[in-house]
């Protein structure tokens, strides 16, 4: 037993020395770990740190790229400013902050030094920096107008090559066609259908739709009455069926034998297109005669005296298309003859002004009735229905004058727009038709050559008014919409406010008138303007939407868009800044006239 407890109690020392020896190494190996980690995490910690001091870094260097980038905006937001109100390419330089600025305007290269693509394009080239971050904003400006940008000319079809007797086009220029290199600008970018004298661009642009609805809703707003006018005036309305006036033979007109005549009328078609003739005025037969007359768009004055111991004067007849649909218009009839035929003895004038002349001769005496808005049995230019009775006018007819004078155009066009007393020299039949009820139209004159009515009725006839040294505010009107039924003659007068200025007849703006706002100008007849100015600047622009013929002359000024819808547009020793947009057959530059911006024009420029 002593020996197996004395190998026992050896056994425990054994074990408790090792028990010594274990935990003497725990602690080292704690140790060691616990230093190991602290390692780490100093230098994880040291990475963490130099982490975020470059984000930090790059944050701010984020945040001064922003401020540059918005400061080259804010620059660029001037020179826009600037641009539009002077169109002066100048150096711009400015401080914010503490930031710097710098705007400049390059005519010919982009920020690649390439060639602009169109002569009217600026490059407008915005630099910003703050401390040592730079930004560079590029935008592309086109000139006068924002409307367009390049203009063309689309009624060729190739068989003629454009080449202005007098001129030039600075800015590009698309023709269906050729283009004479001698007379355009050397210098513009030109396409042409065909390839010669410009760049090869066979498929042409699409010429711009225009949407006309609030243009005719305005129109067909305006009622028959107006305020400003003092004399209400009243016509005659034909059917186009059966409705007509006549007059009886007599010695004043068509029973005596006259050297001189002279026949006036206003007049309102309702379709001037039609393929049957018109008439308006007609005297006489297929043998001696004169009549007045619409036939498929156009509207013909004609005279005759066939009888070979007389003057054999066949016939003449005068024309112009320049009429529109539902819109009042002055025709003259003026003849100035002999025993024999002569130059220049037939002449017509439409609203005063003189549209043609022809050959003529005096009027022998001739039976057969005077007739308003039918025939009687004359002739036509276009034959077919000579001698015929019929051929109804439809539309408006008011103010039948007959004189046995030939009047001047200074006469017709400074008493067209008067009412006549009746007991003017030479006037042998005045028919103003003032009754507004019955059947008879009563002759103004002491001749009593009264007009027996046949069916037509009785409606408003053309408002003619004229404004002269006055202002018309706009803001002043319902809707800031002035509104106006028949032909308006504005004189030394000026135009203010925002809003609408609208004509259901012809707009005749003169004497240094002004129109001073942002102002769109609407008319279902023509416009013309002379000595007048339209627009106070580029920034104050004026819209003018003609349905007629539309003229600008005599140092005449535009700032705006002009679009012109009839048959022609003229425009003579006159400036226009903007652009237009036209589509009238007949466009014509005269006497010097300069248009600063562009031309979008669906046929071509006579110099």
């Amino acid at each position: 037993m002593s020996d197996l407890a004395r190998k026992c109690r050896t056994m425990n020392k054994k074990v408790n020395h090792i028990d010594k020896i274990m935990g003497a190494d725990d602690g080292a190996i704690f140790m060691a770990s616990t230093l190991g980690v602290f390692v780490i995490l100093s230098l994880f910690s040291m990475y963490l740190l130099r982490f975020i001091i470059n984000e930090n870094r790059d944050m701010g260097h984020y945040i001064m790229d922003i401020k540059a980038r918005n400061l080259a905006l804010s620059g660029m937001e001037r020179g826009l400013q600037q641009y539009r109100s002077t169109r002066s390419p100048a150096t711009i330089q400015g401080t914010f902050n503490t930031g710097n600025y710098n705007i400049v305007y390059d005519t010919l290269r982009n920020e690649s030094q390439s060639n602009l693509p169109y002569t009217n394009y600026v490059c407008m080239k915005s630099r910003a920096t703050i401390d040592k971050v730079e930004r560079n904003v590029r935008l592309y400006l086109s000139s006068f107008p924002e409307a367009f940008c390049m203009s063309f000319y689309g009624n060729n079809e190739g068989s003629t090559t454009f080449s202005p007797a007098q001129g030039s086009i600075t800015g590009p220029i698309f023709f269906r066609g050729d283009i004479s290199t001698t007379i355009v600008n050397p210098t513009n970018t030109k396409y042409t259908s065909t390839g010669n004298g410009g760049i090869l661009l066979s498929s042409s642009p699409p010429f711009p739709s225009l949407s006309t609805t609030d243009y005719e809703a305005l129109l067909n707003s305006i009622n028959y009455s107006h305020s400003g006018s003092s004399y209400n005036n009243f016509a005659l309305s034909f059917d186009r069926v059966n409705d007509y006036v006549k007059i009886n033979n007599t010695n004043d007109i068509n029973l005596g034998t006259h050297t001189q005549r002279t026949i006036e009328a206003w007049f309102k078609v309702d379709n001037k297109d039609l393929s049957a003739k018109q008439v308006i005025y007609e005297e006489g037969a297929h043998i001696r005669g004169l009549n007045i007359y619409i036939y498929s768009g156009s509207l013909y004055l004609g005279g005759w005296n066939e009888p070979n111991n007389e003057s054999n004067w066949e016939g003449t007849w005068l024309s112009t298309a320049g009429i529109q649909n539902n819109t009042w218009y002055h025709v003259a009839l003026t003849l100035n003859g002999g025993n024999s035929v002569s130059n220049n003895a037939l002449k017509g004038y439409l609203n005063g002004v003189e549209f043609g002349s022809g050959t003529g001769s005096k009027l022998w005496a001739h039976s057969g009735d005077i007739t308003i808005g039918r025939n009687g049995g004359t002739k036509f230019l276009q034959g077919g229905d000579n001698t015929s009775v019929g051929e109804y006018f439809g539309g408006d007819i008011d103010e039948i004058r007959i004189w046995n004078i030939a009047r001047s155009q200074a006469q017709l066009s400074a008493m067209k727009d008067t009412v006549l007393s009746g007991n003017e020299s030479g006037l042998v039949a005045y028919l103003n038709l003032q009754e507004n009820s019955g059947s008879t139209a009563n002759d103004q004159t002491s001749e009593n050559n009264d007009g027996t009515i046949y069916g037509a009725t009785w409606t408003y006839g053309p408002f003619v008014y004229t404004y002269n040294g006055q202002t018309i505010n706009l803001s002043q009107y319902s809707d800031s919409t002035f509104r106006f039924n028949g032909d308006l003659t504005l004189t030394n007068s000026t135009v203010t406010g925002t809003g609408y200025f609208a004509v259901k007849g012809n707009l005749t703006i003169g004497s240094s008138t002004s129109f001073n706002s942002k102002i769109t100008v609407v008319s279902s007849g023509n416009i013309s303007i002379s000595s007048s100015q339209l627009g106070a600047n580029i920034r104050k622009p004026v819209i003018v939407y003609c349905k007629g013929t539309c003229t600008f002359s005599n140092s005449s000024t535009f700032y705006g868009l002009l679009i012109s819808k009839g048959s022609s547009l003229s425009i003579s020793g006159s400036t226009i800044n903007g652009a237009i947009l036209n589509y009238s057959q007949t466009f014509q530059l005269n006497n010097s006239t300069n248009i600063v911006g562009s031309v979008v024009s669906d046929y071509s420029i006579q110099f």
